[in-house]
């Protein structure tokens, strides 16, 4: 990446990095909320992603949501093409514009990546935006990490998601989308199974099941930023644990929506 480095902004991220134990050779799949880190610098997205990008190496993999909730019938997915929508951040915008950058086949759930591992995105199934034959599935048996940076886990943690899926919670149902893509440049449509929500009885509530993990585990890691928290935590370890959530108690990922 070419361009003049702060190196006070370097310095800070580095050493932010090396206290969430990031190291050379790490996969790791990144949600950021840069509002938080409280550094205002229109070039603070390369910077992360240069120091990011240092700290795993040539060997590591780096590999960020594009995800793409469009529901116009006008709307067609072009894998070579990033529409960037308000629910894209500047980070990920950043990353799309990297030379060799490798998207996954998911519409909905589309993930980009950079590095040996990424040509993971490849093996998904287009149909499958959670659960089995997902990118989230295979985000686990690759070891990947999971960096929310400055980012609370209700912004990040849409694994949760796919482990309600794989779960088989009571309160979403298997529902088909279709949605239309380019592919060698023909159009064709797309039946994509998705995890809808039954009905408006229960909302997400993540983080509480993070707070739990952290009182009762080592597996996560937090530091602070100046108007949040950054966390990091082997997915595997999250697979695992939230899977046992989910087994004691199938609401454990959500609450009421009359609750305060």
């Amino acid at each position: 990446i070419n361009f003049k480095m702060n190196k006070s902004n370097y310095k800070y991220f580095l050493n932010h990095f090396k206290k969430l134990k990031i190291q050379k050779g790490d996969n790791i799949l990144v949600y950021s909320d840069l509002s938080k880190i409280g550094i205002v610098n229109k070039k603070l997205p390369k910077e992360i992603l240069s120091c990011l990008k240092s700290c795993i190496g040539n060997k590591g993999t780096l590999v960020m949501p594009f995800y793409n909730f469009d529901k116009r019938k006008t709307f067609i997915f072009d894998v070579k093409k990033f529409v960037n929508s308000s629910a894209i951040g500047s980070l990920n915008k950043e990353f799309s514009k990297q030379k060799k950058i490798i998207r996954s086949n998911c519409i909905i759930h589309n993930h980009i990546g950079l590095g040996p591992s990424a040509h993971i995105l490849k093996y998904s199934s287009e149909n499958s935006s959670l659960g089995k034959n997902s990118d989230f599935e295979l985000f686990k048996n690759y070891n990947f990490k999971l960096l929310m940076l400055a980012c609370e886990p209700m912004q990040g943690a849409t694994y949760l998601h796919h482990l309600e899926a794989i779960s088989g919670v009571p309160y979403r149902k298997w529902i088909f989308l279709k949605r239309r893509k380019i592919e060698n440049g023909l159009k064709k449509t797309v039946k994509i199974k998705y995890y809808a929500q039954k009905n408006d009885d229960y909302i997400a509530d993540f983080n509480p099941v993070f707070n739990k993990i952290k009182n009762n585990t080592s597996f996560l890691i937090e530091q602070s930023v100046k108007y949040g928290k950054s966390y990091i935590i082997r997915i595997k370890d999250l697979d695992k644990i939230g899977l046992n959530f989910l087994k004691k108690n199938k609401y454990s990922f959500v609450k009421k929506c009359n609750d305060k």
